[in-house]
């Protein structure tokens, strides 16, 4: 028989390793396995703000980040303040960083975080065409406008950056410092894709890195 100590510290040994591990996870979709014409798997497609419609499919592209698909939301008449977003299953975020690659051209995309449902989310979008770009926080259906950039288009893809850290978010476009706000109500939501108003827009390669949690 084990002494009463030894067997004490073999449960604790056995718990602390059945115990979900506080480590940062990485996690990369970059819809090649997807089929293409349908619409994207692992993904809650939603349309919050104002009415109006969305479609989301995969296509192929001739030269997305990750070949040969792109994800794109193809209606292009939505109305301004309308935001459809596509969520990404299973996953919540508060910390870390997320990064997607956006097309240029078509209307403002971006990302959509730190979102626990319709009225509170935060967004940070790119115009693909002008390179405007904006984060604007949610909060009990509220929008408030955090702080703007501007991102320089040259190239046919481009790569939005977010780090976010309790109430501090920064962006970044191709690797290069775009805007920085606080979030005046930092919380853990979900993390997706987002575009607003009227415009095509094209997105690949969303890759999320969660902060580790305390042990």
């Amino acid at each position: 028989m084990f002494p009463a100590k030894l067997m004490g510290g073999l449960a604790l040994a056995t718990a602390l390793l059945a115990a979900p591990h506080a480590s940062a996870e990485k996690l990369r979709t970059h819809f090649d396995t997807d089929s293409a014409g349908r619409a994207p798997g692992f993904f809650d497609l939603v349309v919050w703000g104002a009415p109006g419609n969305a479609d989301w499919i995969v296509l192929g592209d001739v030269n997305p980040p990750s070949t040969p698909n792109k994800l794109i939301q193809t209606i292009g008449n939505r109305p301004a303040g309308s935001i459809a977003i596509a969520l990404r299953r299973k996953y919540e975020f508060r910390d870390g960083e997320v990064s997607v690659g956006l097309r240029r051209g078509g209307g403002q995309s971006g990302i959509a975080l730190r979102a626990s449902g319709e009225k509170d989310f935060v967004l940070v979008l790119v115009d693909g065409t002008s390179g405007e770009a904006r984060a604007t926080s949610w909060v009990g259906g509220k929008a408030t406008d955090l702080a703007r950039g501007k991102a320089v288009i040259d190239h046919e893809w481009g790569t939005l950056k977010i780090k976010a850290s309790g109430p501090s978010i920064e962006a970044f476009w191709n690797g290069k410092p775009l805007l920085t706000a606080t979030d005046p109500h930092p919380m853990a939501g979900r993390v997706g894709l987002a575009t607003a108003g009227p415009g095509q827009a094209s997105f690949d390669e969303l890759v999320f890195d969660v902060a580790a949690s305390a042990p």
